[in-house]
């Protein structure tokens, strides 16, 4: 048999009765029936050994060093009515013994009841094909010092279908945020270079009201200590409704203020005897 595998390789040990170290008459006794099965007690010196085959050459032999071969020219079958128990190597803390299966081709298996495994060290799986686990009820994993979840940089990402998805700590995104909806309990924050704060004593109140500039925004109002931009018209998809305005200073591109011109170019006319010559407070034309 080859090594399969060169981290966990491994070879079948030669049988001790090979070619250059035949068994010495008269230590090996054989028997051997008609249809050719055979078993062999062997006290060649420093080659002792036991071997029972099988006609179809399915055999188990035991080696000098007390090692063991089984070998299956066929199916195997393992049936245990009561408990079965394996224990490799011996707990005298050392951890060299160790189990190697290789199977070329497919594990099936099916526990009927519960399934507990515990670890002393860690788990390692390196899966070269897809990886899907269903499960049925409810699944809880715990990481008491961390987790990372790592994807490939193609279009897959990471995709999480779920009703909701809840955190008792912080989220933190490097990238873009995307949504319908963003709603928050208390504040929306971004870094104190930028951007925008929400809440009940932040620059949008509950209530409506936006200040930018000042802490505490008024309901219902847009209080702004600088400057409001709106591009080069301010009714090109944005309005601005002053019934009452009063702009101390205003400077907005190509845009007009109804109300504020209404007021500058209201006026009156004086005669020599200091009364209006006009109806008073006419527009100017």
């Amino acid at each position: 048999m080859n090594k399969p595998d060169a981290f966990w390789g491994w070879n079948e040990p030669e049988s001790a009765a090979n070619t250059d170290y035949q068994p010495k008459y008269p230590y090996n006794n054989v028997t051997q029936t008609r249809s050719g099965h055979m078993f062999e007690l062997d006290d060649t010196k420093g080659r002792e050994r036991v071997r029972l085959q099988h006609r179809a050459n399915t055999f188990i032999e035991m080696h000098p060093n007390g090692d063991e071969v089984h070998k299956i020219f066929g199916d195997g079958y393992t049936i245990t009515l009561g408990d079965h128990n394996i224990s490799i190597g011996v707990d005298d803390g050392n951890l060299a013994k160790k189990l190697n299966i290789t199977v070329f081709g497919d594990i099936n298996m099916q526990v009927m009841g519960n399934k507990i495994e515990n670890i002393e060290g860690d788990v390692t799986q390196h899966i070269k094909g897809n990886f899907t686990q269903v499960v049925e009820g409810y699944s809880d994993v715990t990481a008491q010092v961390g987790m990372t979840l790592t994807t490939g940089a193609g279009p897959g990402g990471l995709h999480i279908k779920s009703g909701s998805v809840n955190t008792d700590g912080n989220l933190r995104v490097r990238g873009q945020i995307m949504a319908g909806n963003i709603y928050s309990d208390n504040r929306v924050d971004t870094s104190p270079l930028g951007g925008m704060s929400a809440g009940k004593d932040g620059f949008v109140t509950m209530l409506g009201g936006v200040s930018v500039g000042f802490p505490i925004p008024v309901p219902g109002n847009i209080i702004c200590v600088g400057t409001i931009n709106a591009g080069l018209l301010i009714n090109a998809g944005v309005s601005v409704n002053a019934p009452i305005g009063n702009f101390g200073l205003m400077s907005a591109g190509l845009m007009t203020d109804l109300v504020n011109t209404t007021i500058f170019d209201v006026h009156a006319h004086i005669g020599n005897k200091g009364f209006p010559t006009s109806s008073p407070l006419s527009p100017m034309i």
